[in-house]
């Protein structure tokens, strides 16, 4: 397996092209929403599948409403969206939803409008398109989410972790950007394309 890695110019252009995707997204959602939505600076790491398992175990919640949306094209992966059962419980009441279908199909929608945002406004940033599948959905007890297959298709990935966060309604997503070594090393190539026209 290449060992790929960023440095620390690639990462800054990186995290430069995250603030603004994040920035599309969260006013996206919040307008979806109708509610107040600020996001953390995102934390870009790059890893080895195993070693993000580890850190999912630290997750304190005991069950995680789980959604991916893999997206294709020069850049390609899968997107995932945590959020833990309480968030989801005060996001169904904050929409007033009354069935767990309900519940389901809104963090569908969430997901999708907030992963294919983000997703397309990076890929735009980095001259390029995507294409998405339609996002899918299961609840995981906490120690089952190593066992999603999401995970299972990966080797190394870039994670590209924050916290979306409406405080008034107390709800509270992470969000992960999955992606396969052709794409790091295309991604690599991007970015030292802009950073060379920058100099």
């Amino acid at each position: 397996m290449q060992d790929l890695t960023l440095t620390e110019d690639e990462q800054d252009v990186l995290q430069e092209l995250m603030n603004v995707a994040y920035g599309d997204a969260t006013a996206i959602v919040a307008e979806m929403l109708d509610a107040f939505a600020t996001l953390s600076i995102p934390n870009i790491k790059l890893m080895k599948t195993s070693t993000l398992l580890d850190e999912l175990q630290t997750l304190k919640g005991e069950s995680y409403f789980f959604s991916t949306q893999a997206f294709n094209g020069q850049f390609s992966g899968e997107s995932a969206f945590f959020i833990d059962n309480v968030s989801a419980q005060n996001l169904a009441s904050h929409l007033e939803l009354k069935s767990e279908e309900d519940l389901d199909d809104a963090i569908l929608e969430l997901t999708n409008v907030l992963t294919s945002t983000l997703t397309t406004r990076l890929a735009k940033e980095m001259g390029t398109e995507v294409k998405f599948s339609l996002p899918s959905i299961s609840k995981l007890p906490n120690k089952q989410i190593q066992e999603n297959k999401t995970f299972k298709d990966y080797s190394q990935v870039i994670v590209i972790d924050t916290q979306l966060n409406f405080q008034d309604q107390k709800i509270n997503g992470e969000i992960f950007i999955l992606t396969k070594d052709g794409s790091i090393e295309w991604l690599k190539n991007q970015l030292n394309s802009i950073l060379e026209a920058l100099m």
